[in-house]
């Protein structure tokens, strides 16, 4: 079940700010909610949490959120001020909405161009095609052969486009998947495969990196300790070289105290303003930094693919429409001329 996190957190930061708890906030959202299954989650976590189940377990027991909300969640539950915690959650959703929006406008272009070329495509295959073979049938033998031949190669090239398809609204739906689904099983596994494709894996480790050190910045800024934050951290992020670099951080800090900067995390400018933060405020500005730049290069990142994927759709559309010129009009031509050949006494094709 698919429930909006942002506006569920919002209304639940609302109500705790009228001084209110987390269940009258869950009674609003029961009450106001638009659909049965809707209302009927609500209903779980309300009575989850009346039950003496904390409100990051009731989230983690309906799978209805990312795991870095519900880590955030689960570290904000523990001693500190939870509904300043709750501000910094709702503003790190909005950043992440804020990006998923920018980078929409973009993709619903690319998403009409696949789907009318698919209608075209199912179209000559299942219809165009077996319509003239059937039309033909009542024409003279030549005639049928050179037809039969003719959408042979017209079956073959909407097979080619078909695969073409495949490939590229695949590649292009895994990496929207991949950054935007809001099932954390689902794009957990999307991620696993989109890391492993040329190009959409740069874009997705930079968004993890966005979302990862916009993570650690809020929970920073909410007084949760640098240990607990990474930890989080480490438990939220899905791309293994950010939990490798985060894990032998964390190690270093337990054994020596010492703070290492990963090459996997930091590039070297990045590094050189860590090296100059001194508190743990400083260190939360520099990873919100770091974030915003992480940001900045995942959308040019995606915005040269979404263009790339808009172009090759406009050809495949295009493709398509020559398909379907070249199964429906053309074999046309090759009756008529046919039947002018036979009448004339021979057929020249």
């Amino acid at each position: 079940m698919k429930i909006d996190t942002y506006t569920m957190l919002k209304t639940l930061l609302f109500t705790m700010q009228n001084g209110k708890s987390i269940s009258s906030g869950m009674q609003i959202l029961c009450n106001s909610a638009k659909t049965k299954k809707e209302k009927k989650v609500y209903t779980k976590i309300y009575n989850d949490i009346k039950d003496g189940i904390s409100f990051s377990q009731a989230l983690s027991k309906q799978k209805i959120t990312s795991k870095d909300i519900v880590e955030f969640i689960s570290i904000a539950e523990k001693g500190i001020n939870f509904k300043s915690s709750l501000e910094k959650i709702v503003h790190y959703l909005d950043v992440k909405e804020t990006f998923k929006r920018e980078s929409s406008d973009k993709t619903s272009l690319p998403i009409t161009y696949f789907f009318i070329a698919s209608l075209v495509v199912l179209g000559i295959k299942f219809i165009a095609v077996p319509m003239q073979i059937e039309r033909s049938l009542q024409y003279p033998t030549e005639i049928v052969n050179i037809i039969s031949n003719h959408l042979a190669i017209a079956q073959l090239l909407t097979n080619i486009l078909f695969g073409f398809l495949i490939f590229f609204a695949g590649y292009f739906l895994t990496l929207l998947i991949a950054l935007f689904d809001k099932s954390y099983t689902i794009q957990n596994a999307t991620k696993q495969i989109a890391v492993f494709l040329p190009f959409a894996s740069i874009i997705v480790v930079k968004f993890e990196k966005f979302a990862l050190f916009n993570l650690l910045s809020e929970m920073l800024k909410s007084g949760i300790t640098y240990k607990d934050a990474l930890h989080s951290a480490i438990n939220a992020t899905t791309i293994k070289k950010f939990k490798i670099a985060m894990r032998q951080t964390l190690k270093h800090i337990k054994q020596d105290g010492k703070f290492i900067f990963h090459p996997y995390l930091y590039e070297d400018i990045e590094r050189q303003l860590l090296v100059g933060a001194g508190s743990t405020r400083q260190i939360a500005s520099v990873m919100q930094e770091i974030s915003l730049k992480a940001k900045g290069e995942a959308m040019e990142l995606s915005t040269k693919f979404f263009r790339l994927i808009t172009v090759i759709s406009i050809l495949l559309m295009a493709f398509a429409v020559f398909i379907e010129f070249y199964t429906v009009v053309l074999t046309q031509i090759i009756i008529q001329k046919g039947m002018i050949d036979v009448a004339k006494g021979g057929v020249s094709f």
